[in-house]
């Protein structure tokens, strides 16, 4: 399995709720670049899923326009929610998960059969790992900073 983390790009302050927090216009742009540098770069996954909440799906539309992908909405990515219970359920492939901090950072770290983050996730930030669920590597985490650079 090849898992991709993507974390959502920039939102807006707390507005009414965190659910209903949005992309800031600078957000948009910035994950837009990031991504059209990842697939200069790298194969992408065959799939996309996202948190429920607002600012995780905008940024998965970004990333299934620029990938050309579908999105499913998967509501185990929500913060506080069990994600590698319901990775260790996919079928093996190559997917994409957008979500939360510190939500990806415990899933990563759970991917490679650790109990505890080792690293995190600037916002747009991509990280690949893969193997088993449980068993998992780091392949890279890259920064937008850097995907932008290149």
């Amino acid at each position: 399995m090849k898992l991709y983390i993507l974390r959502h790009a920039i939102a807006e302050e707390l507005v009414t709720t965190d659910f209903e927090r949005r992309l800031t216009v600078e957000g948009r742009a910035r994950c837009r670049r990031v991504l059209r540098h990842f697939v200069r770069h790298f194969e992408p996954p065959m799939i996309i899923f996202s948190s429920p909440l607002v600012r995780a799906r905008q940024t998965a539309r970004i990333a299934a326009r620029v990938l050309d992908l579908p999105v499913r909405r998967c509501d185990a990515l929500a913060p506080g929610e069990d994600a590698f219970g319901w990775l260790r359920d996919q079928p093996c492939g190559d997917l994409m998960v957008v979500g939360h901090e510190p939500d990806l950072s415990l899933l990563a770290a759970r991917f490679m059969g650790l109990s505890e983050p080792v690293f995190g996730f600037k916002k747009s930030g991509l990280a690949l790992l893969e193997g088993e669920p449980g068993r998992g590597e780091l392949r890279w985490l890259l920064t937008p900073k850097w995907l932008i650079s290149v």
